[in-house]
């Protein structure tokens, strides 16, 4: 279950909600002025090719300081943040909590699914050269702060459970192994986990992390002046530490439907069928 504990819970997806916070925080920065400064430039701002920084006379160090930071953490306890992935136990999460990657693990998992009588065509001397060539360390955890951008341009975290897993599969000395990759899609189901991640910087988040994140709500601000809209747009945004991080900061999961495969030339994978979209 969800940490219980009374938390003042940032949102990447909820401008509304932290909109006025950061005007706040950025008082000096947010002004009328600014404001119609980028309303002058929304062609500029619209294509990206401008944003705050742009328009302002000073050095982002000098904007998103020390003391921002702190400001930013005083104001929000947790941050939510999302995990994609393809478990077959979901309720194991809610038990043990986020692990980074086991390499030996996966490397056995691999030798469970494939090296048995099911594909004797496959062999332990195919693993060693796949190995070989993805010689990955063990890993560090990592969050996202936005689900869309997963499920837009990393659903393969989704659709295929371990990215080193199914490496080793793409990697094998074997024609067409896009055969193997299938039997991953059958094993679980596309899963998101969200989880309100405490905003500290001893276990989790960084000052650096922090600093990036004011940036980009600097940044959707002054896009959203000139082009507004309910929601952020989507962020790549990930939080990276050395896990594990303990189930009673997972508050909930659900699975999404529609999911484009970077691995079948970006298709459409649907969740619920277990096909692609013609």
């Amino acid at each position: 279950m969800c940490f219980q504990k009374t938390i003042l819970l940032f949102m990447w997806k909820a401008f509304a909600e932290w909109k006025p916070a950061l005007e706040e925080m950025f008082g000096d920065i947010l002004t009328p002025e600014f404001e119609a400064k980028a309303r002058q430039n929304a062609t500029d701002i619209e294509s990206d090719y401008i944003g705050y920084k742009e328009l302002v006379d000073r050095p982002i160090e000098a904007i998103i300081t020390d003391n921002k930071i702190a400001e930013f953490r005083r104001r929000y306890s947790h941050i939510r943040v999302y995990h994609g992935c393809r478990p077959e136990d979901i309720k194991n999460y809610y038990r043990k909590g986020l692990l980074c990657r086991d390499k030996a693990a996966l490397i056995e998992r691999f030798r469970s699914i494939f090296l048995t009588r099911d594909f004797p065509e496959l062999t332990e001397e195919m693993l060693q050269q796949s190995l070989t060539i993805r010689s990955d360390d063990d890993g560090e955890l990592c969050l996202a702060i936005d689900d869309r951008h997963i499920i837009t341009q990393c659903g393969h975290y989704l659709i295929y459970g371990s990215e080193y897993l199914a490496a080793l599969v793409i990697q094998l000395p074997i024609k067409n192994s896009e055969q193997y990759l299938a039997v991953l899609r059958k094993i679980g189901k596309p899963t998101f986990y969200e989880i309100n991640l405490p905003n500290t910087q001893e276990c989790f988040v960084s000052d650096n992390n922090i600093f990036e994140l004011l940036h980009d709500m600097l940044t959707e601000w002054t896009h959203k002046t000139c082009h507004p809209e309910a929601e952020s747009r989507s962020l790549d945004f990930t939080v990276s530490f050395l896990g594990p991080l303990p189930p009673e900061y997972i508050c909930s999961h659900y699975h999404p439907k529609k999911i484009p495969d970077p691995n079948m030339g970006w298709k459409i994978y649907d969740a619920e069928t277990g096909q692609y979209a013609p």
